[in-house]
Parts: C-alpha cells; sequence; structure tokens
C-alpha cells in the first residue's frame, strides 16, 4: 500500500510539474488565460465589496449572465455523454482515447458552473448551506438541493474516470473492468440528470409563466447534445494541430533516414530478453517459442531510421527489445505522435494482422533494437491467451484523432441541431398561437413590448446562427472540415445566446406585477464571465497538457526518474 501511494504521489508530481512546460505558444496562451483570469478576478473582489448593485441586475432580473452561463455550460458538462455512449455501448475503438478529451472537457465545465453559482451569491460565505448534512440543506423538497447533488456527482464521476483511466496507462497496464466501467454507465444516466435537473429549476417557478413548458428538459438536453458535441470537435482540432510537427523537417528525415537493412536471426535470448519487459511471453510455450522464431529477426538501429512507413504494406510487427521508437501519423502534410514505446512495447502488429497499409511511420528515437516478427510468427504467440489479450489491448493505445472521429460527431450534432430547432419551433407556436395572457415574455423576447426590445437583436441573432447551422450540417458541405469548423462556432454562439439571453432574461420581463424593468449585463459583470471562462479554459489546457503526454506513451512509468523518454523495464504500479 505504500508503494502504491508513493507511485501516485510520484505520477501527480509529474503531471504537476508537465503543466508548466510548453513552447512559445503554450506559454503565450496560458499567459493570456492567466492575465484575463486576474482581471476577472480583481472585477469580483470589486463585486464582493460592493455587492450585486455593481452588475445589471436587480430585485426584478435577480438572474442574469451569471445563470445563464451556468445553464449553458451545464449542457456541455452532459454532453461527455456522447463520446462515451459509442465507445462503451458501441464498442466504437476508434474514439476511445477521444472519451477522456470529452470528459476532461466536462470536468472542466462543471468547475466553470460551480464558479458562476459561487460569484451570483449575494453572500458567498453563506455557500456551506448547500453543503448535505453541515448546512440547512432542503433536500429533497428543494430544486437547488438536487442540483448541487447531481453537479458534484458528476464531477466526480469523471474525476474517478479519468484519472483512474490515465494513471492505467501511465503504468502500462490494462485498467481493471469493475474499478471503471460501472462508473461509466452510472455516469452516463447522471449525464442527462444534470441537465434535467437544470431544466426542473426553471419550469418548477410557478409564478415565471415564460419557463412552464414540458418540452424545456427535452430542449436543454438537445441544446446540450449540440453545443457540448461542437465544442470538443474544435478542442480536437486545436490538440491534432498542437501536438503536430512541422511537416518539412519530418519529410526531410523520413527521406534522409530510411531504411531496409536486413538483421541478424532472432534467438531464443532475445525472446527471453523480451520476456523480461513483457512478462506475458513467459506464459508462451517453448514449442510455440521455437516455432515462432522462424523469418523473425532482430534489428539494430542508430536513432532516426524508419522502421515501418505509412502507406507501405508488409506483414511484419515489431517488439522492442531496447530503446525507444516513436509512432508518427501524417495527416494534411503533417506529422503527429500517435504513441511511443520502449522496451516490450509493440507497434506495427494491427496492419500485421489484418494485412492492410501501415496507419503510421515508425522512427527509432535513440539507438534500438528491434524484434521484427512476420504475422505468422506473431499468431503463434498470441495463441497464449496472455498474449493474445496484452496484443489486442495495446492496439487501442494510441492517440489517433482521425477525420472519420470528427465526422461521427458531426452526425451526432446534425442530428441534436434538427431536434432543438424543431423544439424550439414548438415552443413559439404554442406561446404566439394561444394568445394568453402569459405571452408577454415571448413577444417581449421576439418582438419587443411597449417599446422595450433590449432582447429582440439577441434573440434574433441566435435564430440566424442556428438555422444557418442547421442548414450546414444538412448539407454535405459541412463535412469538410473548414465549414464543420465555422457550423460548429455557429452551433455554439446561437446555443449560448438562445439559452442565457433568450431564456433566463425574459422569463423576468415584465415582472409579476407587470412592470418593464431591462437587464443589460454591466462591465463589471462581464469581466467576471470572461475571468471564469478563462479559468475553465485555462483548467482545460492544463488538462489535455497532463493527458496527451501519456495517451501518447511519452510520460509513462517505464522513463519515471529520466529527463527523456528512456527505455527501461517497466515496473509494475
Amino acid at each position: 500500500m505504500t508503494t502504491a501511494i508513493r507511485n501516485y504521489m510520484v505520477f501527480l508530481k509529474r503531471c504537476a510539474k508537465i503543466a508548466f512546460v510548453g513552447d512559445w505558444r503554450y506559454y503565450l496562451w496560458m499567459g493570456i488565460l492567466t492575465t484575463i483570469c486576474l482581471i476577472g478576478l480583481n472585477a469580483y473582489c470589486k463585486q464582493f465589496v460592493n455587492g450585486l448593485i455593481v452588475t445589471g441586475m436587480s430585485d426584478e432580473v435577480s438572474w442574469g449572465v451569471y445563470i445563464a452561463n451556468f445553464t449553458f455550460l451545464v449542457g456541455v458538462a452532459a454532453a461527455a455523454v456522447m463520446m462515451v455512449i459509442p465507445v462503451y455501448i458501441y464498442g466504437n475503438e476508434e474514439m476511445h482515447d477521444l472519451v477522456i478529451f470529452g470528459e476532461l472537457l466536462a470536468v472542466a465545465a462543471i468547475f466553470m458552473c460551480l464558479a458562476f453559482v459561487t460569484v451570483d451569491l449575494g453572500r458567498p460565505d453563506h455557500f456551506w448551506h448547500l453543503i448535505p448534512g453541515v448546512g440547512q440543506f432542503n433536500f429533497p423538497a428543494s430544486m437547488l438541493s438536487w442540483d448541487v447533488l447531481v453537479l458534484n456527482g458528476y464531477l466526480l464521476l469523471n474525476l474517478h474516470i479519468c484519472g483512474y483511466l490515465l494513471y492505467s496507462r501511465y503504468c502500462g497496464r490494462k485498467p481493471a473492468a469493475w474499478f471503471y466501467i460501472p462508473f461509466v454507465f452510472i455516469a452516463i444516466v447522471w449525464a442527462i440528470s444534470i441537465h434535467t435537473v437544470t431544466a426542473f429549476l426553471y419550469v418548477g417557478l410557478g409564478g415565471r409563466p415564460f419557463w412552464n413548458s414540458a418540452i424545456v428538459g427535452p430542449r436543454f438536453l438537445a441544446s446540450a447534445f449540440t453545443a457540448g458535441p461542437a465544442l470538443i470537435i474544435l478542442a480536437l482540432q486545436v490538440v491534432r494541430r498542437v501536438t503536430a510537427t512541422a511537416s518539412a523537417v519530418d519529410a526531410q528525415q523520413l527521406q534522409a533516414n530510411s531504411t531496409s537493412q536486413p538483421g541478424r536471426p532472432a534467438t531464443l535470448q532475445d525472446l527471453d530478453l523480451l520476456a523480461t519487459h513483457l512478462p506475458e511471453l513467459n506464459t508462451v510455450s517453448p514449442q510455440l517459442r521455437m516455432e515462432a522464431l522462424a523469418g523473425a529477426e532482430v534489428l539494430e538501429l542508430d536513432s532516426g531510421v524508419v522502421l515501418l512507413r505509412q502507406g507501405s504494406k508488409d506483414d511484419a510487427a515489431f517488439f522492442i527489445l531496447q530503446g525507444r521508437v516513436v509512432v508518427k501519423r501524417e495527416e494534411n502534410g503533417r506529422f503527429r505522435i500517435i504513441r511511443s514505446g520502449g522496451p516490450g512495447d509493440q507497434f506495427g502488429e494491427i496492419s500485421s494482422l489484418a494485412g492492410t497499409p501501415r496507419v503510421a511511420t515508425a522512427i527509432t528515437e535513440e539507438p534500438s533494437r528491434v524484434l521484427r516478427l512476420p504475422a505468422d510468427s506473431l499468431r503463434k504467440l498470441m495463441k497464449s491467451p496472455a498474449m493474445n489479450k496484452i496484443v489486442h489491448s495495446r492496439m487501442t493505445e494510441r492517440l489517433l484523432i482521425t477525420d472519420r472521429a470528427l465526422l461521427m460527431l458531426r452526425s451526432i450534432v446534425q442530428v441534436s441541431r434538427l431536434i432543438n430547432v424543431f423544439l424550439l419551433v414548438n415552443e413559439v407556436f404554442k406561446e404566439f398561437y394561444s394568445g394568453n395572457t402569459h405571452v408577454a415574455s415571448a413577444k417581449y423576447l421576439f418582438v419587443g413590448l411597449h417599446g422595450h426590445h433590449a432582447l429582440v437583436p439577441w434573440i434574433w441573432t441566435a435564430i440566424t446562427f442556428n438555422l444557418t447551422a442547421m442548414v450546414l450540417l444538412v448539407l454535405p458541405i459541412s463535412r469538410s472540415l473548414k465549414w464543420l469548423n465555422l457550423t460548429c462556432v455557429l452551433a455554439i454562439t446561437g446555443i449560448w445566446i438562445e439559452k442565457g439571453m433568450g431564456l433566463v432574461i425574459p422569463g423576468f420581463i415584465p415582472t409579476t406585477l407587470g412592470a418593464f424593468i431591462e437587464y443589460q449585463p454591466s462591465i463589471n459583470e462581464t469581466l467576471v464571465c470572461l475571468g471564469i471562462w478563462a479559468f475553465g479554459l485555462l483548467c482545460y489546457t492544463i488538462f489535455l497538457r497532463m493527458a496527451v503526454p501519456i495517451l501518447q506513451g511519452r510520460m509513462s512509468r517505464a522513463n519515471e526518474g529520466s529527463s527523456a523518454p528512456a527505455g527501461r523495464v517497466r515496473p509494475s504500479c
């Protein structure tokens, strides 16, 4: 137990250390976000001293952009489930590692949700009343108490799932299904509940007829499953871009160092050396080991030698005996690391077993010794259940952000966008066709009322963006990433306006006494919002900075204690 705690503390220390390491782009981005956070913190300090009077809110309009952002971000957090379902229910291995990016986004979004709730409190020192068992929680009568439970519960679920999966990858071991799969399925239900409960916060307020509609919950979910995956599409492309290296340098390296030099025949001693790094090999019988040596060879290679090239086709798989090999994938003229391995690691096994072209290029990072196995020899070793399991489990250990995965998320956004617009049309029809006295808020929102029209430009901007995004998603043109990115930006902006200025604010106008007290966010309020958004992006950037090297294999238990990735025996965590 002591050793396990020490190993985990070393893991956390390395994660914290790497969060402060990057190139000039990383430091510039983090510097800008930190500056905005400090400006937002300064604005909040002014609000803390002077009270909510520095905001645009009042006794009549008591919820403003703070709660609008909270409502939007709860949907973003819930949308992580739309990446979990394809992987854990439908078995889509191509999106396996991408789930972690979605769940890390959910964690960052919940941090922002909690921050927006905190700054909206007139007396944040009374926040302890929301703690179960400590304050006056008023459970289960209060919907707010339900919201506190589901938000914090969802945060803990995602922290556990992401932390455990990343630590398992760091240790180089297969995660125990019993320790995280049940929590994955609980999180699926929980994700739907967090936005449903948020919708019930509005629907349950009988004195605000603008919110009293049974389809508010479905509308919230449809908008969440549009904006959330759209944000993830944009985030994944940023990750893919910043983890790529300049194409010219890599192309020259590949041209100069490509080799097909023969190696010496492999021996049983080579398999014994591999077994010290790959204990599963010890379960292979001596007879199968001898049979597997047919056609196998050992390559002694210098640094920078190309072992296999993307797009080529041969039947060999490779195991690293000594040194380190990096696997890069060329996408749109740039090279991106999808895996980095040391002694005991494998590469080239997928195309070898399937007989398909190579999906990436493998290059030695340092002088290395590599075992080259024909596909038939690999299949003989895989007759051992332990070897079969380890080979198949490592096939998914790669950071592969493909266009096909992005287009799958596009399909989710497409369907959700259509449903969201349909539900909005239903809501507008109900408000205007019925013609009852409760239509005043809707009229104020869409066309203005009694000379008051502050929200009209907001909602028609949202409608324009939403309809444009819907049309683009229906057309084949959005299969192009350039147009898909534009569509995602329009969808995110349109939904933010629709769920914020188009839902929260008009619920208070006119007041229950018929007065028209219009709301506009103050500069101080806007700065606080920008500071919280910057804080969320800062958190998400740090999460990605920690996760990407682990998923690539650049940071692992095997190279612990070295300044650069080293070829060492993988210790047990």
